[in-house]
């Protein structure tokens, strides 16, 4: 999702970057973290006074990422996450990306953690 983005903020220096790949996804070229983000997460220990925190990824590592997050004092306003992988046409037509009421594809694809706690248990 933020693939242009992510050599600008590399390079910036009021931005913590930190890429992340499961175990057995790295490759000799990889210059991140290997291991599980909510892992990653608690020993990078990022703090959140005037810091927001993007999470990208599958339903199940954002679910478990979001509990690390609150425990390091992010409300749920400064954490973003996108849920791109339940849409289909993108046009609000074939009704796939709903979540109650919400369009993923129309409302979305990036959320708070404060609009996906929102969102029924379905999600």
């Amino acid at each position: 999702v933020y693939k242009r983005e992510l050599k600008e903020w590399e390079e910036r220096g009021d931005v913590r970057l930190v890429k992340t790949v499961d175990p057995g996804g790295n490759g000799p070229e990889w210059d991140g973290k290997v291991g599980f983000v909510p892992t990653i997460l608690e020993e990078a220990a990022p703090t959140a006074e005037n810091t927001i925190a993007m999470v990208c990824g599958p339903p199940i590592m954002i679910k478990f990422t979001l509990p690390v997050l609150e425990k390091l004092g992010f409300t749920d306003e400064q954490v973003y996450t996108t849920l791109e992988n339940r849409m289909k046409c993108g046009l609000g037509k074939c009704g796939r990306c709903n979540v109650g009421n919400v369009y993923v594809c129309k409302d979305g694809p990036v959320f708070t953690a404060k609009q996906v706690k929102e969102m029924p248990a379905e999600f």
